[in-house]
């Protein structure tokens, strides 16, 4: 989620990296849902553009990542995953990490396009309180060099070609979204199919910055 634009794009795969999750069935996420008209037609707009050169699904809901938690404790002992991280113990701290940030709501805006080498994206502009947000729960970055990026993933790749051919087209459909704004009150927490590059988000909860209270939804595997 960070590092300089690259020059090409990098094909991607549709199928399950088991060399990565090792059999744990679940990742998680937090992340900031982003819901509206408005951005769901400019969405599919921008895909359409670039379709050609996407793989043909991408079922993710529309959202910021705010920080990556990690391959998610297995609530049941059958299926347990020594790689597996982040539990009801990690889930309580980065409660009280949100709530020592004391994190109000805040509002996004859309900025523009933009790629890293393996998804292109809707970009969001620089904030203050979401990047308070993911500081208070990314305790490190995974390599140097490495900066948080907010975005709105667009797809995958299907193919390697130069990067400019991609975001020519991407920078000709969104003129007229620059400023739409994106109200943010709660940041939720997420879990997608391991097996899934492309599945959908499943929700587990939502911290609520109105309140500072977390709200576990139903069927959420991690429950406090």
């Amino acid at each position: 989620m960070g590092g300089s634009e690259p020059l090409q794009t990098q094909a991607c795969e549709d199928r399950d990296f088991s060399e990565w999750h090792g059999g744990c069935p679940w990742c998680a996420v937090w992340v900031v849902r982003v819901d509206g008209m408005q951005v769901q037609a400019l969405l599919d707009q921008l895909r359409a553009a670039i379709q050609p050169w996407l793989l043909p699904r991408y079922e993710r809901q529309p959202h910021v990542t705010v920080a990556y938690r990690g391959l998610m404790v297995d609530a049941q002992p059958l299926h347990a995953c020594p790689q597996a991280t982040f539990g009801t113990t990690q889930l309580g701290a980065d409660i009280a990490a949100f709530q020592a940030a004391e994190l109000a709501p805040f509002s996004l805006m859309l900025q523009g396009v933009g790629s890293f080498s393996t998804v292109p994206y809707l970009a969001v502009s620089a904030n203050a309180r979401l990047q308070q947000a993911h500081d208070a729960v990314a305790a490190s970055e995974p390599f140097p060099g490495w900066r948080y990026v907010p975005h709105l993933t667009l797809g995958h790749y299907a193919c390697q070609m130069p990067m400019h051919r991609v975001l020519q087209p991407l920078q000709a459909c969104i003129a007229e979204a620059l400023g739409l704004p994106v109200p943010v009150d709660a940041l939720w927490l997420a879990r997608y199919r391991t097996s899934d590059i492309a599945g959908a988000l499943h929700f587990e909860g939502r911290f609520d910055l109105r309140t500072q209270t977390y709200h576990a939804e139903p069927g959420a595997l991690i429950v406090l």
